[in-house]
């Protein structure tokens, strides 16, 4: 126990309460600090992400087994593969239900991209799936490198329902479809007359929750700071 005097006041401070309130501004300091790196690293990604768009487009037409850079501009030029037409189910944009498009574009009868078209509106009974108007012949299309096996969370098995997927990943569209597959999938950003739409590929970093986060820790540090003083401390003098 340890007495001082401040304020023409006398007041002890006991071991047990300092102790715990010390330990909480530690631990939320901490925490405070550790979500400042996180914003810092992911301020990284956004600024590498707006220097790789800032860049002419790779051509991937001649694509091998290492991917580009992720979040890459890119175009790569092909044939659409119709009949390996997928609806990626529960995607929604605006407060409308839809489905998002994948379909691969092929340089040869097996050598394909895989393509994340866009997405199109669940039609007014759900069994009845929207029509994809895919130009014929060799296309050039643009878009961003988006990962191979997205991260994703499903709830169930049942993942694969004829065309509709709950998930797209490469891995399963190449054992689906048995073509050769980039390790990669191509988010198009180009206009093409098939009403599809497609909107900003932009990702979310996470830049700001992560700020909100490190507010919120150095926040509860100082209220701890702040209560910790007026628990921990037992007055013993009165005012003269």
């Amino acid at each position: 126990m340890t007495q001082f005097d401040f304020a023409r006041r006398t007041f002890v401070v006991r071991f047990w309460p300092a102790l715990v309130c010390v330990t909480v501004i530690l631990v939320t300091l901490a925490a405070a600090q550790w979500q400042t790196a996180r914003a810092r690293y992911k301020q990284g990604l956004v600024d590498a992400y707006e220097q790789l768009q800032k860049q002419p487009a790779v051509d991937l037409t001649e694509w091998g087994a290492t991917p580009p850079s992720e979040f890459a501009r890119a175009a790569v030029d092909g044939q659409w593969r119709t009949e390996t037409l997928i609806y990626a189910d529960n995607e929604v944009r605006d407060g409308q239900a839809g489905y998002g498009i994948f379909m691969p574009l092929c340089q040869t009868a097996t050598r394909c991209v895989l393509v994340n078209r866009g997405w199109v509106k669940q039609g007014a009974v759900r069994g009845d799936l929207p029509a994809v108007v895919s130009p014929p012949g060799r296309q050039h299309v643009e878009g961003v490198v988006m990962p191979a096996q997205p991260r994703f969370v499903e709830l169930s098995a049942e993942s694969v329902e004829a065309r509709v997927w709950q998930n797209v990943t490469v891995e399963r569209v190449a054992k689906a479809s048995g073509l050769a597959l980039a390790p990669f999938i191509l988010d198009q950003t180009s206009k093409a007359d098939d009403g599809i739409r497609r909107d900003d590929v932009r990702p979310e970093f996470g830049v700001e929750k992560h700020i909100i986060y490190m507010v919120q820790w150095y926040f509860f540090a100082l209220v701890t700071a702040v209560s910790g003083v007026v628990a921990a401390m037992k007055k013993t003098g009165e005012k003269s």
